[in-house]
């Protein structure tokens, strides 16, 4: 069996090592500059995720698949593992714009969907529906994680690399999983020009009183409340691609106070915009990447000799969403493409 290195220690580098040690691979180690339970920085996209499960697979055949893998495994931590932290929470989803493949595609993929009247739905709003999905604090499920990969006896270790290559004869590894994520425009021999910073700016809120999750998307701004189990919620958000300012902007906070406001009032019990027990201000960059997930195997010639890296990049805002079908269709690119039902 080959010699794995995994290069990144967020939800994707984390999920691929667990996923592929439970099907086969003995040799895997993780390799991080940042590891959860680090001091919160910008530079480390998992912990500052959302991580509510919904999906923005539309159209996109590989997303989907990638989906359903993960929305399965989802629902069985939901069902099985309280230490994970993972939560039933039902979820309200508006547009103001018609999408008829992501209303078809949502009715397809959540739990319990039904739609909302047109004459129930608020000023603006041209289709929207109910449906079950899950949601849970992105810090607790990354320790969660975390604990598991060392069950399974793979190390973590910490170190910064100029390129994939640079980490393969570090290890004397033959094969690199790059789960890097933005790091990947910077590695010399990967330099994803494709890959940018998104910027996202969210409020954690004390509000245990909300047990609904809840979207409104519009042609130019995302509005999205996500209870989290610890009696918290995320309220967003931002899509900012020209901002690169790791601090929050007031005005912002304020925007978004104003837009959850206005999508749930209960979230104050109607006392305004201004009573918010608001917990902290968060700002993340998000690995986006304009031709989509980079889920692809290459040979690289390495010195006398060629090492496998297959790419595990590029989620944007479903990091979390895609996490176990990524995985999953890591371990099938390693065994030649094959289709696979893997252990999770």
């Amino acid at each position: 069996m080959p010699k794995i290195v995994i290069l990144g220690c967020g939800v994707l580098g984390l999920t691929t090592a667990i996923v592929l040690r439970k099907n086969g691979f003995d040799d895997i180690t993780i390799v991080g500059q940042h590891h959860p339970g680090d001091e919160l920085t910008h530079e480390f996209t998992s912990p500052w995720a959302g991580a509510s499960i919904v999906t923005f697979a539309f159209e996109d055949k590989l997303l989907q698949d990638i989906d359903r893998i993960s929305f399965q495994e989802f629902k069985r931590e939901a069902d099985e593992v309280p230490e994970a932290g993972v939560m039933y929470c039902p979820g309200i989803h508006y547009s103001e714009v018609v999408d008829q493949a992501a209303e078809s595609w949502g009715h397809k993929f959540y739990l319990n969907t039904s739609e909302i009247p047109k004459d129930q739905l608020p000023q603006g709003v041209k289709f929207g529906y109910k449906f079950m999905s899950f949601t849970m604090s992105a810090p607790k499920y990354l320790s969660w994680l975390v604990s598991n990969v060392q069950k399974l006896g793979i190390p973590i270790e910490r170190g910064t690399y100029d390129s994939v290559s640079q980490l393969s004869e570090k290890y004397g590894a033959d094969t690199v999983i790059n789960c890097s994520g933005l790091g990947s425009q910077y590695l010399t021999d990967v330099q994803d020009k494709t890959i940018s910073a998104i910027r996202g700016q969210t409020v954690l809120i004390n509000a245990p009183h909300i047990k609904t999750q809840m979207y409104r998307e519009g042609p130019d701004v995302y509005t999205y409340i996500i209870p989290r189990p610890d009696g918290n919620c995320i309220v967003g958000g931002t899509l900012d691609y020209d901002n690169k300012s790791p601090e929050p902007n007031p005005d912002i906070s304020k925007d978004i106070l104003k837009r959850v406001y206005e999508l749930n009032p209960e979230l104050t019990h109607g006392k305004g915009p201004d009573a918010f027990n608001i917990v902290q201000h968060n700002v993340g960059f998000r690995p986006g990447r304009k031709d989509g997930v980079r889920l692809e195997k290459e040979i690289l010639g390495v010195g006398n000799k060629k090492i496998t890296v297959v790419h595990n990049y590029g989620h944007g805002a479903h990091g979390y969403l895609s996490s176990w079908g990524s995985a999953v269709k890591v371990l099938e690119l390693l065994r030649g493409g094959i289709q696979v039902k893997a252990k999770l």
